[in-house]
């Protein structure tokens, strides 16, 4: 939960390091709207936090796991049978997203069911944090995930250093300098690769496409990580660190500017919605494909242009987004959006009860990588309402209830029968 309360945090928060390394104002970096809208975030973001702090006030259940029962579940696990369903969950993930068609109804369960190889990962990262055993398998895991997460258009590689640093943080019991210099073997590398991706994503996904405007990738896996190794050689060989692309990578993890540009249009322009774009989002994100097959296609970029002053050709290359406290705001103003977001911040912690309960038989570190498919799709500020409530409905929908009975028997599986 922290790490999904942290970043929207610090997406928020970077557009100050923005503007200070800049000697700007806020409202000078974002259309004279740039200071209304922080604190608006900043404020929102904070009736989020109080909304899952009500509804845990009002659970008897235990909400976290002590270090000492963390360290003594990772005990109970069986490393080979770990791996074991790790890469057989990704084979399975793998197969269905081979076998499924694109445009299939069923394509979401797909998509979910990929998730289950992610929980696992989490459990094989929290067990090394926590007992060191077996450095160079999990390295060399995390490494091949991270190596052939560049076969994409996006910043996939942002998963698995993601669950590197949450399971490191599992095993800080007080948080001073030390630990915090503990973290820099991951913290490091993820900001390398931030500023490389931010150098070479223009070239890399033209070649990946073969410099049409698609996001169809004809380039095989080999020569697509063959072109990434050389354009981030060249890249580091120069320097990632310049002006452009610092501003750059601010702007890229900072998520003030089409909420400011927003704020400057809503409501002199465009009226608040009153509810209405909430509902057109939840109408299109619960209805699945398979029951409305003819709901057509997400479309962010005629939001973003809809309600902001920007324009974006018909293909940008890039995924964007207002960001679902935008759209709050578009449809409450800045009060109601308060009302909307505490209770965005009871539904998140009204999942986070229901999870752990459903797997409170479970071997902890498991409860945990649960917890991280479920919760981690709540735990954003870039992503609209469409993106938040599909992945958080139907997630659950698919972890909770539907892929389940593999949990359960894999809960069973990985641990040791009998001694050690």
């Amino acid at each position: 939960m922290l790490f999904c309360i942290l970043i929207p945090f610090v997406e928020i928060h970077t557009t100050l390091i923005e503007a200070n390394q800049n000697n700007l104002t806020l409202n000078g970096l974002f259309f004279g709207t740039g200071r209304a809208t922080f604190w608006m975030s900043s404020v929102s973001l904070l009736a989020v936090s109080i909304g899952v702090r009500t509804l845990w006030a009002s659970s008897s259940r235990r909400l976290f796991f002590t270090l000492d029962d963390l360290t003594q579940a990772a005990d109970q696990l069986n490393q080979k049978r770990l791996v074991l369903a790790f890469f057989s969950a990704k084979l399975i993930g793998e197969a269905m997203d081979f076998a499924i068609p694109y445009a299939s109804g069923f394509r979401q369960l797909e998509t979910y069911a990929l998730g289950i190889s992610d929980a696992i990962l989490m459990v094989i990262a929290i067990k090394f944090m926590l007992d060191r055993k077996h450095t160079l398998l999990v390295i060399l895991i995390f490494t091949c995930l991270i190596a052939l997460s560049f076969f994409s258009f996006f910043s996939d590689w942002k998963g698995p250093l993601s669950i590197l640093l949450v399971a490191s943080l599992t095993g800080i019991r007080t948080f001073n300098v030390r630990q915090a210099l503990r973290l820099s073997p991951i913290l490091l590398p993820a900001f390398l690769l931030l500023f490389v991706w931010q150098s070479i994503k223009g070239e890399y996904r033209a070649y990946l496409n073969g410099g049409k405007y698609s996001q169809h990738i004809v380039v095989t896996q080999t020569d697509a990580l063959l072109k990434f190794q050389e354009l981030a050689s060249d890249a580091i060989a120069t320097d990632i660190f310049n002006e452009r692309q610092i501003n750059a990578t601010y702007r890229r993890v900072g998520y003030l500017e089409y909420f400011s540009s927003a704020v400057s249009k809503v409501p002199a322009e465009i009226p608040h919605q009153s509810g209405q774009l909430l509902q057109s989002n939840l109408t299109f994100s619960l209805l699945p494909r398979i029951l409305a097959p003819d709901k057509g296609i997400k479309n962010d970029q005629a939001k973003v242009e809809r309600y902001t002053d920007f324009a974006f050709s018909p293909y940008g290359g890039s995924s964007f987004s207002l960001g679902h406290y935008c759209e709050a705001y578009i449809d409450w103003g800045r009060y109601g959006m308060l009302i909307h977001l505490f209770l965005f911040g009871m539904l998140g912690g009204g999942l986070y009860l229901i999870t752990l309960s459903r797997a409170a038989a479970f071997n902890p570190l498991l409860a945990l990588g649960l917890l991280w498919v479920c919760m981690k799709p709540w735990g954003t500020f870039q992503s609209d309402m469409v993106t938040v409530s599909g992945q958080v409905f139907w997630g659950a929908i698919c972890h909770l209830i539907i892929f389940f009975p593999f949990y359960r028997r894999a809960n069973d599986w990985i641990q040791h029968q009998s001694g050690h």
